[in-house]
């Protein structure tokens, strides 16, 4: 099969080391992909230049990395709804999906009026504060990775939340205030409808006085002080009452926003008593051989290769179902 790898080409305020690890993380799945016999191309996607969609349509399926377009993460849903009008299978999940994820208030809305537990939260604006309790947490609504979230974005105050929803409205259009929950922080991996096993961020190794969470220099900065403190275990060591709620938790979130389909990963927190919060959920979150997914697929008994199989194998399938009732719509309207 000839399957063509979209990725971001990066622009913005990328370093060399970014543009290095979207390159890295592409190499990866063309390895994959080719050590089970199928024919690649590397496909860059950038601001401004459409060509790439003549080359997605040369091929018999798209293995989507696009996680932005010249660094711009907003324009990751329009890059996914063109797959959708090219009219060419691809992993992960829907445009619908993705732009859901990327709008946090939105997806934390949905998830709350479907009866998925969520802390509660505030989308902020003119610089009032929310009427929430405290600790809270502040971050961007509209990026994802763990974008804006440093040491400094639990808040304990008025004093020190009002000067950091000051700091991240320079920065962001919209801002979300959500109740901080203490608790550990639990990590569940799908692959179409099914459940990886649970992975756990393990927070034994944090400074004194910094609070136990996952920010951008702990997923990303390799080696660094947060990256340390932030230990995966997997698979979890839950009582099984707490594993089946957390499970159930999870599907809902992402059967609702998922939608059941492409690979994804619903980050929560589990309190002492046992309660699951879901925090956010992720479509096609990193999928480099040593990111989370990767581990949670080991911890199910998949290697790298045959995750990254199992992800063409949904999208194929996938795209049949769709195809076939889309043909039955048409015949049915005609």
């Amino acid at each position: 099969m000839r399957i063509g790898i979209v990725y971001d080409a990066g622009g913005g305020d990328w370093d060399p080391k970014d543009v290095a690890a979207v390159l890295e993380n592409a190499a990866s799945v063309r390895g994959a992909l080719r050590r089970a016999g199928h024919d690649t191309t590397m496909i860059p996607v950038e601001l401004g230049d459409v060509r790439w969609l003549q080359r997605v349509q040369k091929v018999d399926l798209i293995f989507n990395l696009c996680e932005g377009v010249s660094g711009l993460a907003r324009y990751e849903d329009f890059a996914v709804a063109a797959l959708d009008l090219a009219r060419v299978p691809y992993t992960g999940t829907t445009s619908w999906t993705v732009t859901i994820a990327h709008r946090k208030h939105v997806a934390n809305t949905l998830l709350r009026e479907a009866g998925v537990p969520v802390p509660p939260f505030e989308l902020v604006r003119n610089g009032q504060l929310p009427d929430l309790r405290f600790p809270v947490i502040v971050k961007p609504s509209a990026e994802d990775a763990s974008v804006g979230i440093d040491a400094g974005a639990v808040c304990s105050s008025k004093r020190k939340l009002r000067e950091r929803i000051a700091q991240a409205s320079d920065m962001w259009d919209e801002v979300m205030v959500q109740e901080y929950v203490p608790g550990r922080e639990l990590n569940v991996g799908f692959v179409g409808r099914e459940v990886l096993p649970i992975s756990e961020i393990v927070f034994g190794k944090m400074p004194n006085g910094a609070w136990p969470i996952v920010t951008y220099n702990a997923k990303w900065d390799t080696g660094s002080d947060e990256d340390l403190a932030t230990v995966p275990a997997c698979p979890a060591d839950l009582e099984p009452e707490v594993q089946a709620a957390v499970i159930g938790a999870a599907s809902d979130a992402w059967g609702l926003i998922g939608q059941g389909m492409g690979y994804g990963r619903v980050d929560m927190r589990v309190t002492a008593d046992g309660r699951p919060f879901v925090l956010e959920v992720n479509p096609n979150p990193d999928i480099s051989d040593d990111a989370g997914l990767s581990r949670m697929a080991a911890a199910r008994g998949w290697d790298y290769d045959a995750l990254i199989l199992k992800v063409v194998d949904e999208a194929r399938e996938r795209a049949e179902r769709r195809w076939a009732s889309e043909e039955r719509y048409l015949k049915l309207s005609a």
